[in-house]
């Protein structure tokens, strides 16, 4: 097992945006939560990783919409840090461990 050297922030939908995923024709119909996980530069860590994050938030707030539904005419039109965060829990991880044998790949 390989540690990787990076805080990490975890990103976990909370019932709001599971209301407004449901909201369309083709909603989840159930209270899945989804969760992504991001990497972030090695200058933040567990005690400043929401001045990072408060940097990059709209970002990542369209980027969860948009796995939803695509057509930003169907997004909350302001797209705030206090909505973001009704909208999704932040859980910051300190320790990142790497049980896989391989190379980690990188996506463009």
């Amino acid at each position: 097992m390989k540690t990787i050297n990076r805080t990490a922030i975890t990103i976990i939908s909370k019932q709001p945006y599971i209301d407004w995923a449901n909201s369309f024709e083709n909603g989840a119909g159930d209270e899945k939560i989804h969760a992504t996980t991001i990497l972030i530069p090695d200058k933040y860590g567990e005690f400043d990783y929401e001045v990072y994050l408060k940097k990059i938030f709209k970002d990542v707030f369209e980027e969860q919409l948009e796995s939803w539904i695509a057509n930003p005419e169907y997004w909350p039109p302001k797209r705030t840090y206090k909505l973001f965060t009704d909208w999704f829990e932040i859980i910051c991880s300190d320790i990142t461990w790497d049980h896989g044998n391989g190379v980690i790949e990188h996506d463009e």
